[in-house]
């Protein structure tokens, strides 16, 4: 008998090509740690406000990140420290 071999750019028993699922893999990564860090705060609030309704234009990445360091500031919540 003799083993499978799997065409070129895929492994035996895989469902797609190695550097497909390499890069699925790393943007799940990328998202993940985008949620940790709280870097997606402003597409969430993009999100969020579409989904809404909201009657007022949704504010700019630079005045949201302004605001929210500013909130951060006058009331902190629980932190690492």
């Amino acid at each position: 008998m003799s083993t499978p071999v799997a065409p070129a750019g895929r492994q035996a028993g895989g469902t797609g090509p190695v550097p497909g699922r390499l890069v699925g893999a790393l943007r799940g990564v990328r998202r993940f740690a985008r949620g940790v860090l709280g870097s997606d705060a402003y597409d969430r609030y993009l999100h969020h406000h579409r989904i809404t309704g909201c009657a007022h234009a949704p504010l700019s990445e630079k005045e949201f990140w302004r605001r929210k360091y500013a909130e951060q500031g006058e009331n902190p919540s629980a932190g690492c420290c």
